[in-house]
């Protein structure tokens, strides 16, 4: 009885709404989880194990696209029938992110990036997905006008999945120095101390308003040496970050009491290794683009 079951299901014909199916019980799985086991911890993902998912991910790819040929079912998984309903469900949820708050404090719908059914329906759109783009660079010997297709299909996975995994090894902190200090650690949004490998010295805070009494600019005159022992010497101000050891140095705020007289600067430090990949996915899609402009659009070139 197993066994015809098991055969049933990857032979008989899976369709359009086997998609949003799939998706529906994707998310109905997720909020179980939610309720069982809380938000999704993205800091147990943190490099190196994001670089073992991703590994793990794309050999599981290759794995089904090497057999997807002999199941219907596997067929389905690379086809726009899993990938529309996919898109669907993962819009959705992202609709509900942008018309909700993202404070913690409100609940589920309040943190959508650790919320399981977002998570889980993400997942599953890199997944069809990344089956898309492997079958389409597969066919780039056979037609060149696969190019289009296979840029815009190869540049999405990237991006969602550079754009998730390397959520984990994000870092956003905060640096409070007075003038004449010199300060190492940074403090995330938890109350965490870390030691950022930069030493920064604010020699002067400069601050100046509007006759109104409004901040028209402030200012950190800093001295920062990186693990190399690299100096650089810069004014970081709002809208003009600083690069320094890997990390961008935004000016975030200032002793607001004091106004004017403040001799505090906060810096904000920012580190997101993975963002050159996130880059380099949003370009593929652009330059599929400009080669669909190109090329012209054909709805069997889509097939």
């Amino acid at each position: 009885m197993f066994k015809k079951t098991d055969m049933t299901l990857f032979k008989k014909p899976w369709r359009l709404a086997d998609g949003f199916l799939s998706g529906g019980v994707l998310a109905l799985s997720g909020l179980i989880i939610q309720i069982a086991a809380g938000p999704v911890d993205w800091g147990v993902i943190s490099s190196p194990v994001n670089l073992l998912l991703l590994v793990a991910l794309l050999a599981l790819l290759a794995a089904v696209a090497a057999f997807r040929g002999k199941s219907s079912f596997l067929a389905w998984l690379g086809s726009s029938e899993a990938v529309v309903p996919a898109i669907c469900w993962t819009l959705l949820l992202t609709i509900v992110m942008g018309l909700t708050a993202q404070i913690p404090e409100r609940g589920w719908l309040g943190s959508m990036t650790t919320f399981w059914p977002f998570v889980l329906c993400y997942v599953w759109l890199a997944f069809v997905v990344g089956l898309v783009a492997l079958d389409r660079v597969s066919r780039l010997g056979r037609n060149w006008r696969e190019i289009a297709p296979a840029l815009l299909h190869l540049g999405f996975f990237v991006t969602l999945v550079c754009a998730s995994l390397g959520s984990a090894d994000k870092k956003d902190l905060e640096m409070t120095i007075h003038e004449g200090e010199t300060v190492t650690l940074a403090v995330a949004e938890d109350g965490t101390s870390y030691d950022t490998g930069l030493s920064v010295r604010l020699d002067d805070f400069t601050m100046e308003v509007y006759p109104s009494g409004m901040p028209k600019r402030f200012a950190s005159d800093v001295l920062v040496r990186d693990k190399s022992g690299k100096e650089t010497a810069a004014v970081i101000e709002v809208n003009k970050p600083l690069k320094a050891g890997g990390w961008k140095m935004y000016q975030y705020g200032y002793d607001e009491e004091a106004g004017t007289e403040s001799t505090v600067s906060v810096l904000e430090l920012v580190k997101d290794p993975w963002l050159p990949f996130v880059y380099a996915g949003i370009f593929m899609m652009l330059a599929g683009a400009f080669c669909l402009l190109v090329t012209g659009f054909r709805m069997e070139d889509w097939k």
